[in-house]
């Protein structure tokens, strides 16, 4: 008498690790950017997610500015400026805020840090702001581009693909 078993291969589709190179595709930025973040304490490299991706976003654009009237050597080490933590900082509130939408806005001046969820704050901002310079960066657009696997850790994965 012969038994003949045979055993169902069944796949387990692993956890996906984002890794700092990943987040790097991810947040379409080089990869020098998420190192940079991780060195600076704006990202944990062993719980690396969705919101990471915009962080790095938001940090390689906020990095890279240099306000009327600032002078500084593109080559020159930088440590943290105050103003970059409290940039981070607003984008992380932005991220996990409920209200949270494709309009949602992080509004950058030299002095002064806002976020708009609505076209019509957006309005009121640039009104207030006259001809200050200011840098907009287009959190909510941001989350609509991510990348499957990369959705935000606090919003289910239909919720990151807002509807029109």
């Amino acid at each position: 008498m012969e038994i003949h078993l045979t055993v169902a291969k069944v796949e387990v589709p692993l956890a996906r690790r984002i890794t700092p190179a990943s987040l790097a595709k991810a947040a379409d930025v080089n990869r020098v950017w998420p190192n940079k973040a991780i060195e600076r304490g704006f990202v944990n490299a062993d719980a690396l997610d969705g919101e990471d991706v915009i962080v790095v976003r938001v940090f390689a654009m906020a990095d890279q500015i240099v306000w009327p009237g600032e002078r500084r050597s593109r080559s020159a080490p930088r440590d943290v400026a105050i103003w970059q933590s409290v940039v981070i900082g607003a984008a992380r509130d932005a991220l996990n805020d409920p209200a949270l939408g494709p309009d949602t806005l992080l509004w950058l001046m030299s002095n002064d840090v806002r976020i708009t969820r609505t076209m019509a704050e957006a309005l009121v901002v640039l009104t207030e702001i006259g001809g200050l310079c200011a840098v907009r960066i287009p959190i909510g657009a941001w989350v609509l581009e991510l990348p499957e696997g990369f959705e935000l850790p606090a919003m289910p994965p239909a919720a990151n693909r807002f509807t029109a």
